[in-house]
């Protein structure tokens, strides 16, 4: 976990100096696409932190007045990044259609020089942070993976211009760049709105989910389930499980079964079960309640 932590640091700090570099080297060679590369490389930045951060706060221990830890600040910072980078999407549309009808001088050499670097430190960084199984570590990849062909782009829109002098590629290019944005940012907002919201995480199916803990010997009905996202890795649940007269001892062992069953099956790592008794109240049998 240490070598995670480290590789995350260095990520972080490396794109985030190639983010300046592509930003004023955008300005001073007056290419949208490296202005719209550096913006990319400016979400790839806020993912390298909020994984590290994700990593520390992790470890931090709950309190009274933060039962669950401090891991939805982790969401709310992905919103923001969001509407942010949404923001700065629209304003590069608006550049790029300005300059179709009226191409400016672009300097390619010292484009292709500044996308260069950026796709040799994205490289590096996907080659640092792959195979690793946590969740939020696969999308901090993923990232870095989509700004590393967003360079490999600008690199080939520089070669363009330095060869042919055809410099309405780079507002072209720009335009592209710009639609990976407007997805990833729009992922990022529904994605961060669904947690907020308190959706089910996409990946639980709460029909199976019941049937798995069916499964379980002594569990005689499940109803009241409720199933709900911390933050983008931590998922939580809570259901009302109908057993036999037992005693309390034995309902440890249930929920020990069905505990492993969730964490192996959903990657649920909160569970939260009430048990009732068959034999004590009048329960009706097959009433489902998903909320």
């Amino acid at each position: 976990m240490e070598d995670v932590h480290k590789n995350l640091k260095i990520a972080a700090v490396l794109t985030a100096i190639i983010f300046v570099l592509e930003f004023l080297g955008g300005l001073l060679s007056n290419s949208l696409a490296l202005l719209s590369d550096a913006a990319h490389v400016f979400m790839d930045v806020i993912a390298l932190v909020l994984a590290y951060w994700a990593l520390k706060i992790s470890a931090r221990p709950s309190n009274r007045n933060v039962t669950f830890g401090y891991h939805r600040f982790e969401i709310f910072a992905a919103m923001i990044n969001g509407l942010t980078i949404i923001g700065i999407s629209i304003f590069i549309f608006y550049e790029a259609y300005s300059r179709l009808f009226n191409p400016p001088d672009v300097k390619g050499g010292q484009v292709f020089v500044i996308a260069t670097a950026g796709m040799l430190v994205n490289t590096w960084a996907a080659l640092k942070l792959h195979g690793h199984h946590d969740l939020n570590i696969k999308g901090v990849y993923l990232h870095v993976i989509g700004d590393a062909l967003a360079s490999l782009a600008v690199i080939c829109g520089a070669l363009v211009i330095i060869f042919t002098g055809k410099t309405i590629v780079d507002p072209l290019l720009s335009i592209l760049i710009g639609m990976m944005l407007v997805y990833s940012a729009l992922r990022l907002v529904l994605g961060s709105a669904r947690i907020l919201l308190e959706f089910a995480p996409k990946h639980v199916d709460a029909d199976r989910l019941k049937d798995i803990m069916m499964q379980v010997e002594g569990v005689k009905g499940v109803h009241d389930i409720h199933i709900w996202s911390i933050c983008s890795n931590i998922h939580a649940m809570s259901a009302h499980v109908l057993v036999d007269r037992i005693h309390v001892q034995q309902t440890e062992v249930l929920i020990s079964k069905i505990s492993k069953l969730l964490r192996q099956n959903f990657r649920i790592l909160h569970t939260t079960l009430q048990f009732e008794c068959a034999e004590c109240e009048l329960v009706e049998i097959g009433h489902e309640d998903y909320h």
